[in-house]
């Protein structure tokens, strides 16, 4: 987007707010290089075998099992099938909370309504969400978006002191640092960042993410149980189960991003490009390029020159619907309502 829908490369400017740090995902890749290991000598061995055969962990299992079951959800616009039982409410309270964190911190570099960068922004993102709420299969999804109060914070930062980025918090706050914008180029460019970010509210991925949490956390406390290791057990669960998870949510925003930029009438050929700059800047940043293995298994992102690829070969897609939006016609976007 640590869910601010951001990213690769960059570290995310909120990553210490520990209340959300799993509900918020950013714009930056975050591989982790270190675990701690902890194991008490004189822990107690666990009977499994009582714990196994008793009737109301058995119960337990089977309710557990039916209420994964009932919960299995239908992502938007891919129709991937995953867990999700957190409702509306419950995602907007936790971005209404980290977005007075973020005030908090940011309050004094918010540049003005008057400014131009603002104006800009404010009508790439009105283009995006009219053609988020034209194409929603899910009338819930749309009655919910349209209850939000959106709010554009273009933030002036050091590009020296302050990585790029840019997320949209569940409760529709949009945050853009400056120093992305030399990497956006142009008006393109900003409306891939902003149409990525917008796809992970659109697939409601913080919420999925949240309704994953309590199944790692009990993961974990069985593997503690089972081997008295505390750390490792996180750093095998986040490379088996939440980073690869993590790179499916980006990849599906990328592909719904795309999407949104093939109906909003911009130019698709530019997405790619952006992918090219932000890579240049990462290998910039890093001195070489991160093709680490151990860094892709660890990695909340997918690899760039992977994004790249993907994108170039849904370009067939994206032209048809480009073609059938009438993108010709540039007028139909100037009656645009106003969502801020």
């Amino acid at each position: 987007m640590k869910w601010i829908f951001g990213f690769r490369g960059v570290k995310s400017p909120v990553r210490s707010f520990l209340a959300t740090r799993n509900c918020i995902r950013t714009f930056s890749q975050s591989p982790r290089s270190h675990a701690t290991y902890k194991r008490f000598e004189n822990s107690q061995s666990y009977d499994f075998s009582r714990l196994v055969s008793s009737k109301p962990l058995l119960y337990t299992v089977l309710g557990l099992g039916a209420f994964y079951v009932y919960n299995q959800d239908e992502a938007p616009f891919t129709n991937r099938r995953r867990f999700l039982w957190v409702p509306y409410w419950m995602e907007k309270r936790v971005g209404d909370m980290s977005y007075r964190q973020i005030l908090l911190q940011y309050k004094k570099q918010i540049v003005p309504h008057s400014d131009p960068i603002y104006a800009k922004v404010s009508g790439i993102v009105n283009r995006l969400l009219e053609a988020a709420f034209e194409n929603s299969r899910d009338p819930k999804q749309i009655e919910h978006l349209k209850s939000l109060k959106w709010e554009i914070h273009v933030i002036q930062v050091n590009p020296k002191e302050t990585p790029p980025n840019a997320f949209i918090l569940p409760n529709g706050k949009i945050f853009i640092f400056s120093s992305i914008l030399p990497i956006c180029h142009d008006t393109n460019g900003i409306a891939t960042v902003l149409s990525h970010e917008l796809s992970h509210q659109l697939a409601h991925h913080s919420m999925e993410q949240l309704s994953k949490q309590p199944v790692y956390m009990a993961l974990s406390t069985l593997l503690y149980m089972a081997t008295g290791v505390s750390g490792f057990n996180d750093l095998l669960i986040a490379g088996l189960l939440t980073m690869p998870a993590s790179r499916e949510m980006e990849s599906e925003a990328d592909r719904i991003g795309c999407e949104l930029m093939a109906r909003s009438c911009f130019d698709i050929y530019q997405i790619p490009r952006f992918w090219e700059r932000m890579h240049a800047f990462e290998e910039q940043q890093s001195g070489q390029a991160r093709t680490s293995m151990l860094n892709e298994f660890f990695s909340t992102h997918p690899n760039t020159n992977k994004r790249i690829h993907d994108i170039q070969s849904w370009m067939p897609q994206l032209e048809s619907i480009s073609e059938s939006s009438n993108c010709h016609q540039y007028g139909q976007f100037n009656q645009l309502r106003s969502f801020f």
